[in-house]
């Protein structure tokens, strides 16, 4: 439990309440704290205000007194008119525009429709000064604080001050942010030089690229703002040879022009319609691999088209659209780049930390803003806090508790027995990766543990891979081209080595053998760490196959009763939960 802290310390905020709701804490110019609303409501990529994060934040890191500023992670009254829309209940994100959606099968020409649309919001919404003064005093209440001290921030500049302070130190560096839509954009490139931000490319969102890749996903039956990493990850199954012709033909509808901008050829009202006619009566894997192919080539022309254009070779990337670990690794790999840095969790959750960056630096700027280190940045619970839980209710009955002296070495040796262990330690990560703290952890070298968590524990789609924890001092010997990027993120794939084949093929793509590795660095999870150790000790194998705590379809797990829920609901057999095991009783299983 974090304590209540006092003073006259100056605290900023950032407020993210779209889709995977987030609040964010800068104080000193460093990210003390991050969490997104759906740890604590349980509603996956919960959207709405983030009512229950905020008031933890008021009772365990600041109160509304010690605020500075509370910065909105846009400008448009887009976001505040769908809060509304929802009865200011929270929800459950999903988006794109159906076949049917008005834009679809209006008698006007698409374009024209479009443009009429793109006015009325803009022109008649977005310029009311009734609906500004209303969502004004309505994000006054819901902070607690004077309308003086709440502030907006351009949706895409808060995507990129996600990235400066991991960059701020470089004396010329360019920031690309890529997504759906955010304040009617949907990318900009930015060049960070001499401590300032300048703009150098911005695009309507009438071209995006997410709007592409979610139109996709919801053609394929899943869910569009959710699901595009199953794309992502089905995609490597496919064989060039017979998607390349469908490539081309979705260069027909999204390019980049010879002034590095995006173009799209129809507005986003009958994008979906004309992709059903290219991907009609085409195979599923030759979807997925059309689509990641396109972006991948079309996200490495845009930024190589700006590298060449500046001769500036240090880029960094944020935004949904870089949520795509495959494109990431596209861009690594190219000579031009010198190095990069990705937002971990790049997509809207990382405006809260961007938006509280910007406002840190913009009131206080004589305090230098700190690098992102770990990402244990949420709620925490003590020994203490568990002990109490776990005296509470029948959980005895169906679980055996012990304390054994060293927690990580048991976990250690159980994984090693080809056991497949949760573990529950110490601060909650933020992010949609998992880093340890909050994950389920097996043997990388079975496939057997892969079958286990796939039917009984995660219910995850069959195509998609696992990712491994890896030691800092392993990357070299599983990970190519590791030396290039700072890794602990999970958010980039790499091409992996012939011995991580040998000894993590659970943990790594089956089909191109790639990784979404996190490097394990002892300064920073000194627990996680020496588990793995231990493991490596019994095994030789520097690394473990690390997975979400959760079931599928539900948030990763906040609270111990989060926990025991997924532990009664779900094949699970081991929880180390703090310093204590629970293994389930078989007359329980």
């Amino acid at each position: 439990m974090l304590t209540q802290h006092s003073g006259h310390e100056e605290y900023h905020l950032g407020i993210h309440y779209g889709h995977n709701a987030t609040v964010a804490v800068v104080k000193d110019g460093r990210l003390i704290f991050c969490q997104s609303e759906e740890r604590l409501n349980r509603i996956k990529n919960s959207t709405g205000f983030p009512e229950q994060t905020l008031e933890y934040v008021y009772e365990a890191v600041c109160s509304p007194d010690e605020v500075m500023s509370a910065t909105l992670f846009q400008e448009s009254i887009f976001g505040y008119l769908t809060l509304k829309a929802h009865n200011f209940k929270p929800f459950q994100y999903g988006y794109f525009l159906s076949p049917d959606a008005p834009g679809g099968r209006s008698l006007l020409p698409p374009e024209i429709y479009w443009r009429l649309s793109q006015w009325r919001a803009r022109q008649v919404k977005e310029r009311n000064p009734v609906l500004a003064r209303e969502a004004a005093a309505y994000f006054s209440r819901e902070l607690r604080l004077s309308e003086d001290r709440i502030h907006l921030v351009k949706h895409h500049l808060s995507h990129a001050y996600s990235a400066v302070p991991n960059i701020a130190h470089r004396d010329d560096v360019l920031i690309f942010t890529l997504d759906g839509s955010g304040d009617y954009v949907s990318a900009t490139v930015s060049r960070w030089q001499g401590g300032k931000l300048s703009l150098l490319q911005r695009t309507d969102h009438r071209n995006s690229i997410g709007y592409v890749y979610s139109a996709v996903t919801s053609l394929m039956g899943m869910k569009s703002g959710e699901h595009e990493f199953k794309v992502m990850g089905l995609a490597p199954y496919a064989k060039a040879g017979y998607y390349r012709q469908l490539v081309e033909r979705l260069n027909h509808l999204l390019w980049i022009d010879d002034a590095g901008q995006w173009v799209a050829r129809f507005p986003p009202t009958v994008l979906l319609r004309e992709l059903e006619k290219i991907f009609r009566f085409q195979r599923f894997d030759n979807i997925a691999g059309a689509v990641q192919q396109f972006t991948e080539e079309l996200v490495q022309s845009w930024a190589l088209y700006w590298v060449n254009q500046t001769g500036v070779r240090d880029i960094a990337v944020a935004g949904g659209v870089f949520m795509n670990v495959k494109a990431s690794q596209r861009l690594l790999s190219c000579a031009e780049i010198r190095s990069m840095f990705v937002v971990p969790s790049a997509a809207d959750e990382s405006t809260a930390i961007g938006a509280a960056f910007y406002a840190s630096h913009r009131f206080m700027p004589e305090i230098p803003l700190q690098p992102l280190r770990d990402l244990y940045l949420g709620r925490d619970y003590s020994d203490e806090e568990i002990a109490a839980f776990l005296q509470r209710g029948d959980i005895s009955a169906r679980y055996g508790i012990t304390r054994p002296d060293t927690i990580d070495g048991v976990v250690a040796r159980l994984i090693a027995d080809n056991q497949v262990v949760a573990r529950f330690s110490g601060a909650m990560e933020f992010g949609a990766r998992a880093l340890g703290n909050r994950s389920i952890l097996a043997n990388p070298s079975s496939f057997q543990t892969v079958e286990l968590i796939n039917a009984a524990i995660k219910s995850r789609d069959f195509w998609m891979p696992f990712t491994p924890s890896i030691l800092e001092e392993d990357m070299g010997r599983y990970i190519v081209g590791h030396e290039r990027i700072h890794a602990p993120y999970m958010c980039i794939t790499f091409d992996t080595t012939a011995e991580a084949r040998r000894d993590l093929p659970a943990a790594i793509h089956p089909r191109d053998h790639t990784a979404r590795p996190q490097c394990v660095i002892q300064d920073w999870n000194p627990g996680y760490h020496r588990l793995i150790s231990e493991f490596k000790r019994l095994t030789g194998i520097g690394a473990v196959l690390n997975t979400s705590f959760n079931l599928h379809g539900e948030p990763n797990v906040c609270s111990p009763a989060d926990a025991i829920h997924t532990l009664d609901e779900s094949g699970l057999k081991y929880l180390a939960l703090g310093p204590y095991l629970l293994q389930k009783r078989e007359s329980a299983a």
